[in-house]
């Protein structure tokens, strides 16, 4: 079994996370990616997620309600502390002894590795599947277990939609309607990005 971890803050979940989930899925045969919802992130603590876990982690259920492979993961939402990724990475091994593991992330992420608890670790025990980012250049992976995702570049970004929906909710295109709906029913982000 080949099983993709995409985590995230998902604050909310937008297209793009969509798009990079399901490219992933197809160009890499993965048999399911979950979604790993960061209850709370260590690298973001001073900016700390706007929308209540539960609100983020319904957002995240609903987007990919209609993608049987696409799922969303609560792993990180009941465990207790910081969301670190090589103790959710630790669980899933445990949980899928037989799977194959891919991290899914985008460029920007994958360059600030470095800063991760036991960054060497993690990538002992997974292999990366990297989306590109606007504002950053592409490179080369010359290290064996990295591939590119192919696909369009996403300019969506989960801080300017906040900041479109603070401003004017009916501005926004970027969100699946699903969670529109969501947002607009539970009056999340107004006033705050």
């Amino acid at each position: 079994m080949k099983i993709g971890i995409f985590g995230g803050t998902f604050d909310p979940i937008h297209k793009g996370h969509v798009a990079v989930g399901l490219y992933a899925l197809k160009q890499f045969r993965l048999d399911r990616v979950l979604f790993v919802l960061s209850a709370r992130p260590p690298h973001k603590q001073k900016d700390k997620p706007v929308a209540s876990v539960q609100h983020r982690l319904a957002m995240v259920r609903l987007a990919l309600r209609r993608y049987t492979r696409l799922k969303a993961s609560n792993l990180e939402v009941n465990r207790r502390g910081l969301s670190f990724t090589i103790d959710t990475i630790k669980i899933l091994k445990k949980r899928y002894p037989k799977a194959r593991f891919y991290f899914i992330l985008g460029q920007d992420s994958y360059e600030d590795m470095k800063h991760w608890r036991e960054a060497d670790e993690i990538k002992r025990e997974v292999q990366f599947l990297v989306a590109g980012r606007p504002g950053y250049r592409i490179k080369k992976q010359n290290e064996p277990d990295v591939s590119r995702i192919r696909m369009p570049l996403c300019h969506a970004a989960s801080s300017m939609i906040r900041k479109a929906i603070a401003k004017d909710p009916k501005s926004v295109t970027d969100l699946p309607s699903c969670v529109i709906r969501y947002i607009k029913r539970h009056g999340l982000y107004r006033g705050r990005a």
